[in-house]
């Protein structure tokens, strides 16, 4: 199993909060703890994060974070030593598995799973009791 992991920052997410409420990272943090995987996805970075050049985070995962991840995954160094493993286990059984995990603004906790071509496949939200296997 490989896992890469990722943290999104509270500060550079664009997490709308109503007029009347002091726009400051416990409010955000507040807001945040309701919204669900959807809403999480179709957040926006802020303005001033120069780090993350997708729109949302969605895009974010599948443009950027993914990409480390297939890297790591399709690496010679990786692939050889499953090609070892599976000759030592004899189990056709045996496959990689690899996930990437972001955690958004200490709030949630999404996981992406990877096949082993590099190809992102089921995700959820930790904890979220209505989405599949990420209980």
């Amino acid at each position: 199993m490989i896992t890469e992991w990722k943290a999104l920052r509270i500060d550079y997410l664009d997490i709308p909060v109503s007029p009347d409420i002091v726009l400051n990272r416990e409010n955000k943090a507040e807001v945040l703890s309701k919204y669900t995987l959807s809403q999480i996805l179709q957040l926006r970075f802020c303005k001033h994060d120069r780090l993350h050049r997708a729109a949302t985070v969605e895009e974010w995962i599948k443009n950027e974070a993914a990409s480390q991840l297939r890297g790591y995954i399709k690496s010679n160094e990786v692939q050889g030593m499953m090609r070892k493993l599976a000759k030592k286990v004899k189990d056709e059984y045996f496959h990689l598995r690899a996930s990437l995990v972001v955690v958004v603004g200490s709030r949630h906790i999404l996981v992406w799973d990877m096949d082993s071509t590099g190809r992102l496949t089921e995700h959820g939200l930790v904890g979220d009791r209505t989405s599949g296997s990420f209980h």
